[in-house]
């Protein structure tokens, strides 16, 4: 009997460890689910803990729907071991708080409530034409100097590759042929020079040296005013004539380093021939611009996620008017689609596949890996290619990404950034307008 009495503890005690390790476990998945959500007014948030008990749900200011029961200043108690539906009535910062048996604190979470956002989705190849603000610095070149020997003045006074020459003798620099002229007009004096690097403006003092070739006095400096290139748009918001496109930053060619613009315009392009990606060699389209005195839009910010600014006209989609934002929570692995250009300028729809999202707290374009899948494009294009950047991903009728990177060791990968954040930053970028974009 005794034995039969120690028995029964041991096998108490172990069912208990295991109901203990079990409900840990379980407590760990709620413990590690996000403190801090993002919901769209008058839609269904799904929430998913896997919690096999019943929990108390509170909600202190707000008013939503849980499971389809109203709750406002008030506990529901609902089944965490299932989905839970949650639809948010009204926008604003909603506070929940979870307990278990009506007692013990489980979790706090707040949940931000915005309107939804429409937009017109683009997939428009279009040319993107930069002006630097000032002169970049995209090489050195040697002047034979009276002695017969080369000099490169810029070059020995410490003038970088992708440093921006902002003005000279307190002059602000306009373009190429304005440098020049302005540096001519020296006749050898010394000149200085505001440069500006990284962010950082500072001052370096220079003497040109007379080029008997030219004719001219120079500094020894190859340098660009204006970038151009092809890219596609991501999106148009009809309402306030803001756009978005490229989902990553333009950097100089030779440089690699970004372009700070003083002004920029967007105009049509036609996508004339695909030179073909493949393994260890990016693809690219070539493109032309289509009626160069005719621009489209202009161009306010150059930035990590894109090229931002205002359409000065109406911009339409084949196949899709106004489709919902879809939040970074909304993005799952599985089917989806890409709207692009890979002949003349027609938008045309292609299979892909989101392999993996990160669920990404601060912004970044690299937000998902993204796969190919349609056969026709990568028969065509091999897969991902230049001039592809912002070629908008939807999911499930919902604007969710754009293109940004290629994986250079597998064409048909690559990365996407999400549209949240391209919306959401756009407020931010539309400097010259008085139009309001709502904030993600």
């Amino acid at each position: 009997m005794k034995f039969s009495k120690e028995r029964l503890r041991l096998g108490f005690i172990i069912v208990l460890l295991i109901l203990t390790t079990i409900f840990l476990s379980f407590y760990d998945k709620v413990l590690s689910f996000p403190e801090e959500l993002k919901a769209i007014e008058g839609k269904e948030r799904i929430l998913e803990l896997q919690f096999p008990f019943n929990v108390s749900v509170r909600s202190d200011n707000g008013d939503l729907l849980i499971n389809g029961n109203h709750l406002k200043n008030k506990y529901i108690v609902v089944n965490l071991s299932e989905p839970v539906s949650l639809k948010f009535l009204q926008q604003g910062t909603i506070n929940l708080e979870l307990k278990m048996l009506g007692l013990i604190p489980l979790k706090k979470i707040k949940v931000n409530v915005i309107p939804e956002i429409k937009v017109v989705p683009g997939g428009h190849s279009i040319g993107v034409k930069l002006r630097s603000d000032g002169v970049i610095v995209v090489g050195y070149s040697n002047i034979i100097g009276p002695d017969s020997k080369k000099y490169s003045p810029g070059r020995s006074s410490g003038i970088q590759l992708g440093d921006t020459i902002v003005e000279i003798n307190k002059e602000k620099i306009l373009g190429v042929e304005h440098m020049a002229e302005i540096i001519n007009e020296t006749s050898g004096s010394e000149v200085e020079l505001k440069i500006k690097r990284n962010s950082k403006i500072f001052s370096i003092n220079v003497k040109p040296i007379y080029n008997k070739q030219e004719g001219l006095y120079q500094l020894g400096l190859w340098v660009r005013d204006i970038a151009a290139g092809v890219g596609t748009l991501t999106f148009y918001d009809p309402e306030n004539k803001v756009y978005g496109a490229l989902g990553h930053i333009i950097t100089d060619i030779d440089t690699g380093k970004p372009i700070e613009i003083s002004e920029g315009e967007i105009i049509k392009a036609k996508i004339a021939a695909i030179e073909k990606g493949e393994r260890n060699k990016p693809g690219e389209k070539k493109g032309v611009f289509v009626q160069e005195d005719k621009i489209i839009g202009n161009i306010q910010k150059n930035t990590s996620y894109g090229i931002f600014g205002i359409l000065n006209q109406e911009l339409n989609n084949p196949y899709y008017h106004l489709i919902p934002v879809g939040i970074i929570s909304e993005v799952q692995e599985g089917p989806a689609e890409m709207l692009t250009v890979i002949k003349d300028d027609k938008i045309e729809r292609f299979n892909i596949e989101i392999l993996k999202v990160f669920h990404q707290k601060n912004p970044d374009n690299k937000g998902m890996i993204i796969k190919i899948t349609d056969k026709r494009l990568i028969d065509q294009t091999g897969g991902i290619v230049q001039g592809m950047s912002g070629s908008p991903i939807i999911q499930k009728g919902k604007l969710v990404g754009a293109v940004t990177h290629v994986f250079v060791n597998d064409p048909t990968k690559g990365y996407a950034v999400f549209a949240e954040w391209m919306v959401g930053l756009a407020k931010e970028y539309n400097e010259n307008s008085n139009n309001t974009v709502v904030n993600f």
